[in-house]
């Protein structure tokens, strides 16, 4: 007897459900730290380049929550959507990103907030590892569309940046 109770012998299946849970546990820990490090690698890589370029993707989630903006205010149903990216997140870091949209039925936002993957719950990092190798692409693809744009003319030198031009007649 411990503090005055006494123990309980586990019944059979529930001794089987609990085996069955560790059992399960271990395989999905090991997913996610799986995903972990890929997508730490991948996230080094990408920041490395500097693309410095925003591109949001796939979207991992969509489902119906429940949202308050506070306390006070009454719960109402809300979309929630969340988007695999690579941005600038909080603090000026550039990284794989999660963005996280709330809103209204009638279609007004509620709440955004973007995090890196990396701090997001395990499920989207588990859900988003199959989709890094589409984004990336899209990164290498903005990149690539943003520097046609520009051509392949030199940049201007800094002195004649702010030349100013006279016309006379």
């Amino acid at each position: 007897m411990k503090n005055g109770t006494k123990k309980h012998p586990e019944k059979p299946e529930l001794s089987e459900l609990l085996t069955r849970l560790d059992v399960a546990s271990k395989r999905l820990n090991s997913l996610a730290e799986e995903a972990s490090r890929r997508i730490h690698s991948l996230e080094e890589r990408l920041v490395e380049a500097e693309p410095g370029i925003t591109v949001w993707g796939t979207t991992l989630l969509s489902d119906t929550v429940s949202f308050a903006a506070d306390d006070a205010s009454a719960p109402e149903a809300a979309e929630r959507v969340v988007t695999l990216g690579f941005a600038k997140v909080k603090k000026d870091k550039w990284g794989l990103a999660v963005r996280e949209v709330l809103t209204a039925k009638n279609g007004r936002l509620l709440a955004e907030e973007s995090t890196l993957l990396s701090k997001a719950e395990r499920q989207l990092r588990l859900l988003a590892v199959s989709h890094l190798e589409a984004l990336t692409r899209q990164v290498v693809e903005a990149v690539e569309a943003q520097t046609a744009a520009l051509g392949d003319e030199p940049a201007v030198p800094a002195e004649q940046e702010h030349a100013t031009l006279t016309i006379s007649s």
